[in-house]
């Protein structure tokens, strides 16, 4: 499902009926998979996302996602911002917030309004009903104990939600309110002679048109545009706000926010910022709006990442994490968060790994290994780099894989942070001194071109060249192209021989080696793939960390780069 297919478009002409750009725009539609895997790995935190669908006071179901620190059991409730998307959008718009209020301890809960998206409903009502639907949700964050203060951030029809909703509930603690409108008959007004409809209504049918639309919105939706009045509201708002504004927004024109701005009471703040109605902001905005929240939750904000992979590593993990528009981590650095990640399952004893590599997917890799004993085991380590993604930005840590065979068959972990997970395991009889083919394919399959449609996560199948085993694993998610491969022994007297690598796509096979000198600068060379049949069991060590990548100027030792 590419992008064009994603947007459900209504069934009459759209462009001519103006009570569609009010109450039946463009619906967004998408896969649950965009939401991304239910448990990941941030620098500074572990993320878990649960969710949840709600029933709205109109019997609608609202499909709805709740992004927590996935931290030890605790009793003790932590801020929440709940964020309100436009109108022909849904959920997937509030991931980009995600790295950057997870690692403060401020969790985020998004959801489709009725109407829109994966929720229920035919109509949306720019803020009329979904005020309702806000309140159903602020209610059931509190009812679950898990919640202390609440802020809200809202766009277009989200931030009109906000300001009704707001006047009525003075214990939000603070707003972000981004291009809102002040009057729903002003608005229609001003879209009704815009290029938004093919053809513009003449000045003297304006009032007719009005009128013709005020009564078909109220048939189908059942509210009166006349009455939907943001302005009427700000005068008993008395929560801190945040409004932004796109200097070139020719759907809700700036003179809106303008107007709320000045007639708001409570303690307030306004930007106007550059681009237009539909423009991703720019991250500065972002994290002025971020930081505004913050200081509205008055947050104690938590010691997260201390002691973790990023300090062993020397860069703070809250500040790489905030980088979700550029990849700010060098390879190196990358390569030796894996290795370290590798070593450090308490179960993995006595693990050796050799060499590093680089390879890239899709791949086939054969690698002879010989089991001595009961307890030996013999076979891969990966480290993978997940894919640059809305909700985890663009520097995620790795995630290592094991697939090893032992005596008894074949097996499959995962190691991130803090976690250690068996993915699965296949039984097999396996001779001992005798050497048997490990077979490994990963396979790329994601699809760079699809933005809404289905997720596509990197698959793993490993197998026994004696044919007597084979598994065939989808792993969590997506990854990118070039990974880290070591071959690896633990446990009891194993041997494993050179490893030959076929790609699957017919490119060169090769492996990138990467080999640390005395001095202790790298340098890589190009090792083509063979099958050999010499043993290198004495040589078996654990590897260095590769070298840095190549820098234009200053110190070659600097774990983080700009890419």
């Amino acid at each position: 499902m590419d992008e064009a297919e994603s947007l459900e478009m209504p069934g009459q002409p759209y462009a001519l009926a103006l009570w569609n750009l009010i109450i039946r725009p463009p619906r967004r539609r998408y896969d649950p998979g965009r939401l991304g895997p239910k448990k990941f790995r941030l620098w500074s935190c572990g993320v878990r996302r649960v969710d949840i669908d709600l029933t709205n006071s109109r019997g609608q179901q609202l499909r709805c996602s709740h992004f927590l620190p996935d931290v030890k059991e605790s009793a003790e409730s932590r801020p929440c911002v709940i964020y309100l998307h436009q109108n022909a959008s849904c959920r997937l718009e509030a991931l980009p917030l995600v790295p950057l209020f997870l690692p403060l301890g401020i969790s985020l809960f998004c959801f489709d309004f009725a109407g829109c998206g994966e929720s229920d409903g035919e109509y949306i009502s720019l803020g009329w009903f979904e005020r309702d639907d806000l309140a159903d949700i602020v209610k059931h964050l509190r009812d679950s104990g898990e919640v202390s203060s609440i802020g809200l951030w809202g766009r277009s029809m989200g931030a009109v939600t906000a300001l009704l909703h707001a006047d009525r509930d003075h214990s939000i603690a603070g707003m972000v309110l981004d291009s809102p409108f002040c009057n729903l008959r002003q608005l229609a007004g001003e879209l009704a002679q815009s290029e938004y409809l093919s053809m513009k209504v003449p000045s003297w049918l304006l009032s007719g048109a009005l009128a013709l639309g005020r009564m078909r919105i109220k048939l189908l939706c059942n509210f009166d545009i006349d009455e939907l009045s943001p302005i009427e509201h700000v005068g008993n708002s008395f929560i801190p706000a945040l409004f932004l504004h796109g200097v070139e927004d020719d759907f809700i024109p700036p003179h809106h926010s303008q107007k709320l701005y000045e007639a708001y009471t409570g303690d307030k703040e306004m930007e106007m910022v550059v681009g237009d109605h539909n423009t991703h902001r720019d991250m500065h905005v972002i994290r002025k709006s971020v930081f505004f929240l913050v200081q509205a939750l008055r947050c104690n904000l938590p010691p997260m990442g201390e002691g973790s992979l990023a300090s062993l590593l020397g860069f703070d993990a809250g500040e790489v994490d905030s980088c979700v528009d550029r990849k700010v981590l060098s390879t190196r650095v990358q390569a030796e968060a894996a290795r370290l990640l590798a070593t450090s399952a308490p179960e993995r004893k006595a693990l050796r790994l050799k060499e590093v590599q680089r390879i890239a997917m899709s791949v086939r890799l054969e690698l002879p290994v010989q089991l001595s004993n009961e307890g030996a085991e013999a076979g891969y380590c990966f480290g993978l780099l997940p894919q640059s993604t809305d909700y985890g930005g663009a520097n995620r840590p790795p995630v290592v894989i094991f697939a090893t065979t032992t005596c008894k068959g074949l097996k499959v972990g995962m190691v991130v942070e803090g976690r250690h997970e068996a993915l699965g395991h296949m039984d097999a009889s396996i001779e001992f001194g005798v050497p048997v083919l490990l077979v490994a394919e990963l396979v790329d399959n994601s699809n760079p071109d699809s933005i809404f449609g289905a997720t596509q996560p990197t698959s793993l199948r490993l197998s026994l060249g004696t044919g007597n085993a084979e598994m065939n694993l989808t792993l969590p998610e997506e990854f990118k192209k070039d990974l880290f491969m070591w071959t690896v022994t633990l446990g009891g007297d194993a041997t494993t021989f050179d490893v030959a690598l076929k790609d699957l796509l017919g490119r060169n096979s090769s492996a990138q080696e990467v080999q640390i000198s005395s001095t202790g600068q790298g340098r890589r060379r190009r090792k083509p793939s063979q099958l050999s049949s010499g043993s290198d069991r004495s040589e078996t060590r654990a590897v260095q960390s590769p070298a840095p990548d190549p820098q234009p100027s200053g110190d070659s030792t600097s774990c983080c780069r700009q890419s």
